[in-house]
């Protein structure tokens, strides 16, 4: 009966320390695909960005989907349709030139409710251009972004102060 008892300790203490390093490979698999997935699509944002900073809406819009929202970060704008916020961005490339970001951090987004990768980018920075009066701007940005299966933008929310970047345009 001893050995009985000995031997399924053993069975179960080698068990209970498999379980982890499954669990752990698994863990590392699903991490491995979560920044291949982040990977592909940081890609995107940065050709949006390049876009962007080309003042081309046109591949700028060819980086998000049809279906895309778009939180505004201009107070009381409820708009979110992609042909809005393709028009927004027209509106600062038609009124501003060398627009460039600086001192972007690119970081991977979390899923609430597990707090793990989700493929999602967000990113921090500061935009800079130069105003059509020939006044330079620059304006901290964050933004967050969710992607489809094609690696399209199908939610953009971005946070910039407008009304000071607007209020810093006028002619003193």
């Amino acid at each position: 009966m001893k050995k009985v008892f000995i031997a399924a300790i053993i069975t179960l203490m080698a068990v209970g320390c498999n379980q982890p390093q499954q669990k752990e490979n698994m863990a590392s698999g699903k991490s491995d695909e979560m920044k291949a997935l982040y990977e592909a699509n940081l890609a995107t944002v940065k050709a949006a960005i390049t876009a962007f900073e080309k003042e081309d809406m046109n591949a700028y819009a060819a980086q998000t989907a049809d279906s895309a929202i778009w939180s505004s970060p201009v107070y009381g704008d409820t708009i979110t349709s992609k042909a809005h916020w393709i028009a927004s961005l027209k509106y600062i490339t038609d009124n501003w030139s060398n627009l460039h970001l600086t001192d972007a951090q690119f970081l991977p987004g979390l899923d609430s409710a597990s707090h793990e990768f989700d493929g999602s980018v967000r990113y921090y920075g500061t935009w800079n251009g130069t105003y059509s009066s020939g006044k330079e701007t620059s304006v901290k940005f964050y933004g967050t972004y969710e992607f489809n299966k094609d690696h399209k933008i199908i939610y953009g929310s971005d946070f910039y102060d407008v009304g000071g970047l607007l209020n810093a345009t006028k002619s003193q």
